[in-house]
């Protein structure tokens, strides 16, 4: 792309001097005016493929500009997704904590109720048998 905006703006600079040498007279043969429509033609087809060049750039940027968001926006889902596994994996180690909690003052309330361990009632909080 550096190459073609090289050359287009070569092609504007001769234009433009092209634009300032002094014309001779006019030829009844028409040489003049075959020249200037040579030069407008230069001149219109630099200006068209300039403007061209911008064009490119200008969807260039936008595109890089949306891939960029999108990078973003996916860095940031899965950060997210590793923040919430993380809180997951610290809710079940919470669980597993209370849970043997749990077992362990059932078992404490079975021996202290009538005398021995299985002999009383077993308080369920849920969890199933632990």
């Amino acid at each position: 792309m550096k190459h073609i905006r090289a050359i287009s703006v070569a092609l504007v600079a001769i234009a433009m001097l092209m634009l300032g040498v002094p014309a001779t007279p006019a030829q009844a043969d028409g040489a003049a005016s075959t020249r200037n429509i040579i030069l407008l033609g230069g001149a219109a087809a630099t200006y068209l493929i300039v403007q061209h060049n911008r064009k490119v750039h200008e969807q260039q940027a936008e595109n890089a500009q949306r891939q960029a968001a999108a990078e973003e926006q996916s860095n940031d889902s899965s950060s997210a997704y590793q923040q919430a596994e993380h809180a997951y994996q610290e809710e079940v180690a919470v669980n597993a904590e209370l849970q043997k909690e749990i077992a362990y003052q059932n078992k404490e309330l079975s021996i202290h109720d009538d005398g021995g361990p299985g002999n009383g009632a077993t308080v369920s909080y849920g969890w199933g048998n632990v």
